[in-house]
């Protein structure tokens, strides 16, 4: 029996919830009967439905373990301006010398301090090993970067800022991981990036971050690779075996975002935080 819209809000049914999870009937009903998902029975329905918020936590953290296998003495935190010489030693390891340009460095740092939640850094005992850029952007910009401009060229003032209340298109301008390590542990390096941008962005949801659309761009059989399987479609080439990629966030079916969009709807439907938010970035 289908759930009314109101309901179909906050529950999925047996077969939905066992979609998102990814299980067959058999696994299903396993985890039912121990424990692993909690079956709710609603009065005057006499199947079980199940906790949207609790399926999609679920389906999140399945697809994380997927992506990642965890590691020891690894250390995921939000940059400063003072790491910004390890970001640019390795960015100079993986793009070439350009990112050691003074031109290029000051790029940088002026988009880091326009907007600070932008940059993530994963160490390995101390070592700087991996590290993404996530920025806002006015559509003009987008636009610009679909058809192939790079996103440190955009220019710093056509960055927005993570503010709740606002929809906003962003692109990942880097995501880049250590060449000096065996191929392996490079991979599993970049998987545990993508891991834990995954997570930020259920914290931006919580802070009513509406993020419409993600933006990417590789021109590595690795860098595409990873795009593709976060659910990014390829826009079009834009230089030899460089492509730039999109990602609806709010129209994919994608299970690594579920916990983003929930934590993001539920957000919505406090109107007393909306304002309280709203009303401090006055």
């Amino acid at each position: 029996m289908k759930l009314n819209k109101e309901l179909a809000g906050l529950y999925y049914t047996a077969a939905e919830a066992r979609k998102v999870l990814g299980l067959d009937e058999e696994a299903f009903q396993y985890w039912g009967r121990t424990g692993r998902v909690t079956r709710i029975y609603l009065p005057g329905r006499k199947q079980a439905v199940y906790s949207r918020k609790e399926i999609n936590k679920i389906a999140g953290k399945l697809e994380a373990a997927i992506l990642a296998e965890k590691l020891e003495g690894l250390d995921f935190r939000k940059a400063t301006i003072n790491e910004l010489d390890a970001e640019v030693e390795l960015a100079s390891l993986v793009f070439g010398s350009r990112a050691r340009q003074p031109e290029a460095i000051e790029r940088r740092q002026a988009f880091i301090e326009h907007c600070p939640n932008s940059t993530y850094h994963l160490y390995d005992h101390g070592h700087l090993v991996a590290y993404f850029n996530i920025f806002p952007f006015n559509h003009k910009a987008i636009e610009n970067f679909k058809e192939g401009v790079r996103g440190w060229l955009l220019g710093v003032e056509n960055l927005e800022t993570f503010a709740p209340g606002k929809p906003l298109e962003c692109i990942i301008i880097d995501f880049a991981s250590t060449p000096t390590v065996p191929p392996d542990k490079r991979s599993n390096y970049a998987q545990i990036l993508l891991e834990n941008l995954l997570k930020e962005t259920v914290e931006w949801g919580k802070q009513g971050i509406e993020i419409t659309k993600l933006y990417a761009a590789s021109n590595t059989p690795q860098g595409i690779r990873i795009i593709k399987h976060a659910g990014f479609q390829q826009v079009k080439e834009v230089g030899p075996g460089r492509f730039t990629f999109e990602l609806d966030v709010q129209n994919t079916d994608s299970k690594i975002l579920l916990e983003y969009k929930q934590a993001l709807k539920e957000w919505k439907e406090q109107p007393q935080k909306k304002a309280s938010s709203k009303k401090k970035q006055m």
